[in-house]
């Protein structure tokens, strides 16, 4: 049956364009598809199937896939799921119960906290969520996510600060008029006493520490 992130792209969760596909398989049998293999042997309640397709449930889906995505892309399927309406914590919970060691665990009972201590996020991308956790790991105060202050939303705010922080990625701000629409959003926000720091997916990406130095200094 489809698994890890073969699973998380038919369910919605996350975009998968990998080479194969992640498959469980029982036993010993190894198909000759183009397919990542995975042998883990799976309760009833976490299997399924999906248009016709034998498919791991959404929460097994999301218990394999901590095991193999990055924290933040991890949040973003969270997240999505959620959107869904596809996610239920008890189920989540009890595979977590019944497998305290599998790799994964560790990630996925962190991310559970983090949402129980400050709520569920809503960041739309994975640089926006790669941006929060850039925060989380540098020790950067927590921002706000896509919160609407002075009749405006804001990628990244923090309470108290002026500051406002905007993620540029060329998927979303290639076009002429995207640009000059965030360049008048910056104007309008210092007409309002506010500062508009914008970072690139690069940046975020390729050095952590200095964008998270550098937004200590501006904070």
């Amino acid at each position: 049956m489809l698994s890890h992130r073969s699973a998380a792209a038919a369910w919605g969760l996350r975009p998968h364009a990998g080479p194969s596909w992640d498959v469980n398989v029982p036993g010993d049998r190894s198909p000759k598809a183009p397919v990542s293999i995975h042998r883990h042997r799976l309760a009833a309640h976490e299997q399924t199937t999906l248009r016709g397709i034998p498919i791991t449930t959404p929460a097994r889906t999301l218990f394999d896939l901590a095991a193999v995505v990055k924290a933040h892309q991890l949040r973003r399927a969270v997240e999505r799921s959620t959107e869904l309406d596809l996610f239920h914590l008890p189920d989540v919970r009890r595979i977590l119960t019944a497998h305290p060691a599998r790799p994964g665990t560790p990630a996925l009972l962190a991310l559970l906290a983090d949402f129980a201590a400050h709520g569920m996020t809503r960041t739309r991308s994975d640089l926006e969520a790669a941006f929060l956790q850039l925060c989380l790991d540098h020790g950067v105060p927590r921002p706000e996510v896509n919160r609407y202050r002075d009749g405006r939303e804001a990628d990244f705010t923090w309470p108290g600060s002026d500051l406002i922080v905007e993620i540029d990625s060329w998927r979303h701000h290639r076009h002429r008029t995207a640009f000059g629409v965030d360049r008048a959003k910056d104007r309008a926000a210092l007409r309002q006493g506010r500062r508009t720091a914008r970072f690139t997916g690069d940046e975020i990406e390729g050095r952590p520490a200095e964008v998270a130095a550098e937004l200590r200094a501006l904070l």
